[in-house]
């Protein structure tokens, strides 16, 4: 550690009274993405550690731009860096990429043995782990601590690395409400599409949507996700809405709405507002963690299959079952008092006149 960051470091524990001050990184992975899915998880991830930071410096860099010379300061001072949500591990070599957890090579000293994920998932399945990449892993990530990550992927990387970790499902479900549905559909429906993910289904998608509700709206999680929107068939008939998680929220605080999509994280956010809510499977990540948690999921040859417009005019009731044990036991090893109030807290169903 270079003489200005131990100069910062003790600072920051001289600092009033300040005997059990710490200095906690955050790696936020929202900044300068241009997925607002990031913005979800950030804002979620955020809200469940922060009983955690209440007596804490809190300091913050950017994932996909990296820690530059000042984030690099401060995660060197830092007692713990967090590493928050998305799907940021690989089993490919990553040092020094264009990734959504850069880390460059001047980085490696400040990170070092410092970083604990927290509801981070696997980039992709693998075969094996590249072995550079295990090493700057192993390098970066705390050997000390638990680890809490979102699939079976990810876990399995932490394994293949011998490093220890938790299956925790994602941070952006741990205080959705646990009991919803038990009724039909609202007169609205709102939805996502993935523009990467592209598919001949989701022509089918939005045709049953019409087909159900007297309205469709859609919000683009990404610009990109808009220019396919208008691609499909019936695009015309489609309202928008600004692209912008404040105004996404607000349309969603406003009243019944049904949420149906592929982008997870956009849909999941329907929970939060008390709203009925139908992921479609397009990869890994939604198909484990609906297949895991209960939250309603359609895959894509359903769709195809005409099944949709049957499954939104039921009435399903949602029930969801999170690895509350597995997520006790990450928050516990920070502090205990507080991971056992997560075990008796009862978590509010926000209840709307929906129908």
């Amino acid at each position: 550690m270079n003489a200005a960051a131990r100069t910062d470091q003790e600072a920051w524990h001289d600092a009033g009274n300040a005997s059990h001050l710490r200095h906690v990184h955050l790696i936020d992975t929202a900044c300068a993405s241009d997925n607002l899915g990031d913005e979800i998880i950030m804002d979620r991830c955020r809200a469940e550690i922060a009983p955690l930071l209440r007596d804490a410096y809190v300091t913050t860099s950017a994932g996909h731009d990296g820690l530059g010379p000042s984030g690099r300061r401060a995660a060197a001072a830092a007692d713990i860096v967090l590493m928050l949500g998305t799907n940021a591990l690989s089993a490919r070599f990553r040092l020094g990429s264009d990734y959504m957890w850069r880390i460059m090579p001047r980085d490696l000293s400040a990170l070092r043995g410092k970083v604990v994920l927290v509801g981070v998932g696997g980039n992709r399945d693998f075969d094996r782990v590249h072995p550079l990449q295990r090493r700057l892993l192993r390098h970066v990530l705390s050997a000390r601590h638990l680890h809490s990550v979102r699939d079976h992927v990810a876990l399995r990387l932490l394994e293949e690395i011998g490093l220890k970790g938790v299956m925790t499902s994602c941070p952006t479900l741990w205080s959705a409400p646990r009991e919803m549905g038990g009724e039909g559909p609202a007169r609205r429906a709102v939805f996502t599409l993935t523009r990467h993910l592209a598919h001949d289904t989701d022509a089918d998608l939005l045709a049953g949507l019409r087909e159900v509700y007297d309205e469709v709206w859609f919000w683009p999680q990404q610009p990109r996700d808009l220019a396919h929107l208008r691609r499909l068939p019936g695009h015309e008939a489609v309202r928008l809405l600004p692209p912008n998680l404040a105004a996404y929220d607000a349309f969603l605080a406003a009243g019944a709405v049904d949420v149906v999509g592929t982008r997870l994280h956009g849909t999941i956010r329907g929970l939060h507002h008390g709203q009925r809510v139908l992921v479609v499977e397009v990869d890994h990540r939604a198909r484990e963690i609906a297949g895991r948690s209960g939250l309603a999921s359609i895959r894509r040859d359903e769709i195809a299959a005409g099944l949709l417009p049957e499954r939104l005019n039921s009435a399903w009731q949602q029930t969801l079952t999170l690895p509350s044990e597995a997520i006790s036991a990450f928050f516990g090893q920070f502090d205990p008092a507080w991971s056992q109030s997560r075990k008796t807290a009862a978590v509010p169903t926000p209840h709307f006149d929906k129908r």
